[in-house]
């Protein structure tokens, strides 16, 4: 018998919960919580930074011999604290014959605007372990970048997906690939929640927008469901993994249709102290007035909002994609500055 949220969400609609860029304690504590896979981005060694620099620390001190460049040396580290995740969630996944317990992992955010590198990096991530997933952006390169993966077997994760346009050209040449090669391997693709609402936030403060934040605050929410809704009324064969979660309503707002959300331990723990009932949302319809003041007010969310509203050459130059992108930027550069200073120190 299901005895806490997220157990029950699963058991009731289907949906399961991922833990987003977790400490050594808080893998731990997700597991409890009944997590069924695990995501990271680039930005994942800069939080660790922050918030449990001993656990880095070690892992940069012991790979500054495998190169004397910083870029290569931050590769490493960043597959080095992944696997110890995969480790983690490896027994996950073979109970479940594969079908649970992913990793995600995701190369140098300043490289995603080349295809090879990120079919190189995305190569590399599978030696890691059984378990370990690449995550790949969901714009022109990386689109390319998927086709090979997937036509090798591997998972994908399309991630910084901000767009029905993404939506629709990444499953379409997924089905693409699999169509022409037999194989099909597990396919997640992740609209970006609270990330948006950040984004949207940013623009009204330099616009002079007179927004309300709660409004803000749902339109990844509105996103997510109409990506839903793409999903099922076109039988695309994925999962939606929901990410870039900010507040409880990222997760709890997107309840149902078998689809997962990833979202960090402290999100999860205040949803586990919440203890909400069990129920979908992710049909539910956004208030009319929210919806109205959220496009009426930005263009970027119209265009996000139509299928036909972005183009392929779009995608990587999008304004929430870039939002995204300067984050894992930033958290990967304090991955370097501890490589640096270590360096200089040895």
């Amino acid at each position: 018998m299901a005895t806490h949220y997220f157990e029950q969400v699963r058991e009731a609609t289907g949906s399961r919960f991922w833990v987003n860029n977790p400490t050594s304690a808080e893998m731990d504590l997700a597991l409890e919580a009944g997590a069924m896979g695990c995501t990271t981005n680039p930005g994942y060694g800069g939080n660790l930074v922050r918030r449990a620099p001993d656990e880095v620390l070690p892992v940069v001190r012991a790979s500054l011999a495998e190169s004397d460049d910083d870029d290569v040396v931050a590769a490493i580290v960043q597959r080095q604290l992944v696997g110890r995740i995969c480790e983690r969630f490896l027994p996950l996944y073979e109970r479940t014959g594969g079908r649970e317990g992913f990793v995600s992992i995701q190369g140098a955010p300043e490289a995603d605007t080349d295809a090879a590198v990120i079919l190189e990096e995305g190569r590399v991530a599978r030696t890691i372990a059984p378990n370990a997933s690449p995550k790949v952006p969901a714009t022109a390169p990386g689109l390319k970048a998927m086709e090979t993966l997937v036509a090798e077997g591997s998972p994908v994760l399309m991630t910084e997906v901000f767009s029905l346009a993404q939506v629709v050209e990444t499953c379409e040449r997924w089905l693409a690939v699999t169509e022409r090669t037999g194989v099909r391997p597990p396919f997640f693709l992740c609209p970006i929640t609270g990330i948006l609402g950040d984004h949207l936030k940013a623009v009204a403060e330099r616009d002079g927008l007179d927004v309300p934040t709660p409004a803000m605050e749902m339109a990844g929410v509105l996103l997510s469901r109409a990506c839903y809704r793409v999903v099922r009324e076109r039988g695309y064969p994925v999962t939606l993994l929901y990410g870039g979660a900010r507040i409880q309503l990222d997760f709890s707002g997107l309840v149902g249709g078998g689809m997962a959300a990833t979202i960090n331990w402290s999100t999860a723990a205040e949803l586990l102290a919440a203890d909400l009932p069990p129920v979908a949302t992710v049909e539910d319809e956004v208030e009319a007035d929210v919806r109205r003041i959220l496009t009426d007010s930005f263009p970027e969310l119209r265009q996000a909002l139509d299928p036909d509203g972005l183009g392929l050459e779009d995608f990587e130059g999008f304004g929430p994609v870039q939002t995204f992108r300067d984050l894992f930027i930033a958290g990967w550069d304090s991955v370097r500055e501890m490589i640096a200073a270590e360096r200089a120190g040895a």
